[in-house]
């Protein structure tokens, strides 16, 4: 029996067809007209309850970009063609969602607004026979079920994946917690005994530039060692947050400081004056400078970055961009991932330490389109005031 597809299975379980897709085309003059009154009231749905309009941060403007978005979506789920391309792009959508966080009961019911107002247009559609009406509704109800699948489904990759993350980073907890002070006593031990041999070679005047290169290499190693344990004994702890209000420019500066790049790096950084961030900067400093050390090392020490801070609401919004090799599309959805690495020099410990400090302060960090090299986005909100529910 051939293996199908996720869309092709669910399109079979909901009965889905040529003719139902057939009917939708049919349907799409009938509705075409009424695509702006849906999509307000679409988007009106969304911002009479304050945990839906949390979602959307970037105001009217924002809104204004999303009904486009929002239009173009309509308009193809009338016009089809309904093939795998089309669930591709539908489950790209159903990814943004996850990635602002948007609860599902808010986007199953904003849909729902969608499925009632279209077929209310079918029903009093003019010189439409009853059972062409009953056809074109018969499509687009299977039609809107199989886009609340695909939603789902992209939740269910989400919940999956951090469960995966939650199972490796426990097993570091447990590894990181039974031998990390072990490992930091001998890697002391032969860093004190580098340092020491070095003084003895100088007083003994021995200039031998092998030797000195060898020491180097040792203590070079011994320092990533020990880098390495902190990472899993970061990652097994929790730290409580200490946020506090800090100046965009102030923040950015320390943590381009911290990454200690090469000179070939050149970091442009965009912060208007007076841009706060409700953080804990400890914390999200190891954030940002992961991402500055990433970037230099895909660009191979030499290349551009780029910083932008900016609000969006009630939010925090970091935004990292260099023009490196990028990610490959294969391995985007993987890259959070504890232990999961792509370097050579590199056990998969930074992009998950940077999800977990995201995380605790109820934000995300995520991955953005770009057409060259990588572009991250760390979205910050502010803490709830105290006492507030």
């Amino acid at each position: 029996m051939q293996n199908l597809t996720f869309f092709q299975n669910v399109k079979a379980y909901v009965g889905f067809n040529d003719d139902a897709s057939a009917a939708l085309r049919e349907a799409h003059p009938l509705v075409a007209p009424h695509f702006a009154a849906i999509i307000d009231d679409f988007y009106d749905t969304i911002e009479a309850h304050p945990g839906a309009r949390a979602a959307i941060t970037g105001g009217a403007a924002q809104i204004q970009r999303l009904k486009r978005s929002l239009l173009q979506w309509i308009d193809e789920t009338f016009r089809g063609p309904h093939d795998e391309a089309y669930f591709q792009r539908r489950a790209r959508i159903g990814r943004v969602h996850v990635q602002i966080n948007l609860p599902q009961m808010y986007m199953l019911t904003a849909m729902d607004r969608i499925r009632v107002q279209s077929v209310d247009v079918l029903r009093v559609a003019p010189a439409l026979d009853p059972a062409t009406a009953r056809r074109m509704i018969t499509a687009l109800h299977q039609l809107l079920d199989i886009e609340l699948a695909i939603m789902f489904e992209t939740y269910r990759d989400d919940l999956l994946a951090k469960n995966r993350t939650a199972e490796r980073l426990a097993t570091i907890g447990q590894f990181a917690a039974g031998i990390g002070h072990e490992l930091r006593n001998p890697l002391g031990v032969v860093e004190s005994s580098a340092f020491l041999v070095s003084r003895r070679l100088e007083q003994l005047h021995v200039g031998d530039p092998s030797i000195s290169r060898h020491l180097e290499k040792i203590v070079a190693e011994v320092q990533r060692a020990s880098t390495t344990i902190n990472d899993l004994l970061e990652l097994a702890r929790s730290k409580p947050l200490k946020r506090r209000p800090i100046e965009a420019g102030e923040f950015i500066a320390q943590a381009v400081s911290a990454a200690n790049l090469p000179v070939a790096v050149d970091v442009q950084v965009s912060a208007p004056p007076g841009t706060i961030l409700d953080i804990d900067p400890d914390q999200l400093s190891r954030v940002l400078t992961n991402l500055l050390i990433n970037a230099s090392q895909a660009m191979g020490g030499a290349g551009h970055v780029w910083i932008e801070a900016r609000r969006e609401g009630t939010r925090s919004v970091l935004l990292v961009r260099d023009d490196g090799p990028g990610i490959p599309a294969a391995l985007r959805g993987r890259i959070f991932e504890a232990l999961f690495t792509t370097k050579a020099k590199g056990i998969g410990l930074g992009l998950a330490l940077c999800r977990r400090i995201a995380e605790a302060h109820s934000g995300t960090v995520s991955l953005d389109p770009s057409e060259r090299g990588a572009a991250f986005r760390i979205t910050i909100p502010d803490a709830a005031p105290a006492g507030a529910a």
